[in-house]
């Protein structure tokens, strides 16, 4: 098995031999087998224990240096990973149906994730000492569940990144056209990508923080971290950060809630944290400029206080009234709607083409009537017979 070397590692044979006592209080129930192992062998042993055994033993953040301990090519890595990677909706099957049934009924199909599930559990301690078999309480056996849930979805994520940080991922575009994709129904979802499975337990953990918070309401402070955002901050951003920082950008926006009205981060930053900040400067320094041509007459010594003072007041009056026109101009409060002279001028043209046409209306109106009213027409009368010259 090609594997890289550990940095610390302990021999195998002691130096003090240990004793008969010591020898049947050591514990040989570890299921998983670790010698002679294949590369796939290693990665699933490596996977189970970090997702079953505690985080004082296994903890996280060395889940992914573990994995790359394996000398393979990439082909192969993505392949090992592949059988590991589950989705939202097998997670929760997992965890909410399979399970809790084998707990229940004290077995399975002896499967190696099984194994090492039983190991976990008869491993675990329970609130109450005296209960043996605290995993026939319903109670127990839901939180621990719960508890191993969330371990998965973590476990996943890494996973997930660690893939899609690995050298040659295959990249197959999603509208590309083969004759599966051809048979396929119209109106059939494609099959999610590896972001999108990745964004679903992002989802997950931000759907679990919306219930935390609403289970502990104002007794979260807000400096205080989940273990959300600790999973965050000190697991996945110092190892994906520099490789996936769009990734890592989309777990903050998920975990880490920013108020639209808070502007603390803005103002310690030394930015604008609104758009009307240049307009106050501006009228800030318009007002200086009113003040200072206000105060520069009485610099003039040699008129009299009396023209000096009129024309101060003077030129204070007028700088009023042009602030008050220029603030007119800039912002004003009137709802009702004031047309420009264009406007009035495209008014009155409409106006005029509309009553124009009303007339000609009114008018083919008038000759329609008179077309269709019935006509007396002309009454010719006949000749008067003239007598025949024979009768007279």
């Amino acid at each position: 098995m090609a594997l890289k070397p550990l940095r610390y590692t302990i021999p195998d044979t002691a130096r003090v031999p240990w004793t008969a006592a010591q020898e049947k209080s050591i514990s040989h129930e570890f299921p998983l087998n670790v010698q002679n192992e294949s590369c796939e062998d290693f990665v699933a042993r490596t996977y189970f224990q970090f997702l079953w055994l505690p985080e004082s033993i296994m903890p996280l953040n060395l889940l992914v240096p573990s994995l790359l301990r394996v000398q393979t090519p990439d082909a192969t890595r993505h392949a090992m990973l592949e059988r590991l990677l589950l989705t939202t909706r097998s997670v929760t099957n997992k965890y909410h149906v399979e399970l809790p049934y084998i707990l229940a009924n004290g077995g399975g199909q002896g499967e190696e994730e099984e194994s090492i599930m039983w190991f976990a559990v008869t491993h675990e301690k329970s609130e109450n000492e005296q209960d043996e078999d605290p995993w026939l309480n319903d109670s127990w056996r839901s939180k621990w569940m719960d508890r191993m849930e969330r371990r998965e979805v973590q476990v996943q994520i890494l996973l997930y990144l660690l893939k899609l940080s690995l050298p040659g991922l295959p990249d197959v575009p999603l509208d590309v056209s083969s004759p599966s994709k051809k048979r396929r129904k119209i109106g059939e979802p494609r099959a999610p990508s590896l972001e999108d499975r990745l964004e679903a337990f992002m989802d997950k953990l931000s759907m679990w923080q919306l219930v935390n918070t609403l289970d502990q309401g104002m007794l979260h402070r807000k400096e205080d971290r989940d273990w959300m955002q600790v999973f965050c901050e000190d697991v996945v951003e110092p190892r994906f950060g520099g490789s996936l920082p769009a990734q890592i950008e989309l777990l903050r926006s998920k975990i880490f809630p920013h108020s639209p009205f808070s502007d603390s981060s803005d103002s310690e930053n030394g930015r604008a944290t609104s758009p009307d900040i240049p307009t106050k400067r501006a009228r800030g320094s318009s007002i200086l400029e009113v003040k200072k041509t206000t105060l520069e007459p009485a610099r003039s010594r040699s008129r009299s206080l009396s023209v000096t003072l009129a024309e101060e007041r003077e030129r204070e009056r007028e700088g009023s009234v042009g602030a008050r026109k220029r603030l007119n101009r800039e912002v004003s409060m009137k709802r009702a709607f004031k047309p420009r002279e264009r406007d009035k001028v495209d008014i009155e043209r409409k106006e005029k083409e509309k009553a124009e046409e009303k007339l000609r209306a009114e008018e083919a109106r008038l000759v329609a009537m008179k077309e269709k009213e019935p006509s007396l027409g002309v009454t010719l009368v006949d000749a008067t017979p003239v007598k025949s010259r024979t009768a007279r």
